[in-house]
């Protein structure tokens, strides 16, 4: 299979890992490939998600069957989301829609579209209503996936942690832990790549919406208390009640787990306790 991984961050070359292993074809197209670690069978190349033209080009060069997309904002501002997600996504829709073929499309989105902050359990049929300016760009984006004229897929990722993502030990370090009495969901980076490619494995499984995040829906503070336990850190300071910027929210990972994928970090816990 031809395999083009929009977007060569982190999550797109775990999944590239797999792929070549499985012997596929792969691509990784981001704006600066020369700054990638090299991996052995896959093909990088220049290009910009958000010019339309450079797109157009990476579909011309080879016939793709199946395309991953993983974008990032190029700030952390409502400008910067828009520019990061909705306007690559806005010119993949012309783009594929000028194709004399029907790639299939994985779209990596977050569960920032929704907006719940009583605890309530979430799944793919609950309303979306973000409260930020970061998920209504979000869910602009998704919209535009799911109008694509070729089957896609959109995975809503809750909180990606693992190597290089350890903000909420770092703020431990630091002294600088707020405890919240929030709920809290997460999925390790190697989890995220994996269903990807089970995804790729299995196309009986590739429903239009998952949820992707691990079996155990945290209280905020109980992360920190596990962390403090690892590090000898002593946590001080009162657990403040309420939502946390994030809202607070229980993500139900039923239907990824109805695929028959078998999470590698079933909860913080295995996760948190890697190097």
């Amino acid at each position: 299979m031809n395999i083009l991984l929009l977007g060569y961050g982190d999550i797109a070359q775990r999944s590239a890992r797999l792929m070549v292993a499985d012997n596929h074809q792969v691509v990784g197209a981001c704006r600066n490939p020369d700054n990638k670690p090299l991996i052995n069978g896959v093909e990088t190349v220049a290009a910009d998600a958000s010019n339309e033209q450079d797109l157009r080009a990476l579909f011309s060069a080879r016939k793709v069957d199946l395309v991953v997309v993983t974008l990032t904002p190029s700030e952390y501002s409502k400008e910067g989301y828009r520019q990061g997600y909705v306007v690559p996504c806005r010119h993949l829709q012309q783009v594929i829609s000028e194709l004399s073929y029907s790639p299939y499309v994985i779209y990596v989105s977050s569960t920032g579209v929704y907006g719940q902050r009583e605890g309530e359990w979430v799944d793919e049929s609950s309303p979306t209503a973000p409260d930020s300016d970061s998920g209504q760009m979000l869910l602009q984006a998704e919209h535009l996936i799911r109008d694509l004229p070729v089957p896609s897929t959109i995975l809503r990722c809750s909180g990606i942690y693992g190597e290089g993502r350890d903000f909420m030990r770092k703020q431990l370090q630091q002294g600088k832990a707020t405890l919240r009495d929030s709920w809290t969901n997460r999925i390790h980076q190697d989890d995220v790549a994996s269903f990807i490619f089970h995804l790729v494995r299995f196309p009986q499984h590739r429903h239009r919406l998952f949820l992707v995040s691990d079996d155990k829906p945290t209280k905020q503070y109980q992360v920190y208390q596990y962390l403090a336990e690892q590090e000898g850190v002593e946590l001080n300071g009162p657990v403040e009640p309420g939502p946390g910027p994030r809202g607070s929210k229980r993500c139900s990972n039923r239907l990824l787990r109805s695929t028959g994928y078998s999470l590698l970090y079933p909860s913080y816990k295995e996760g948190l306790a890697q190097p």
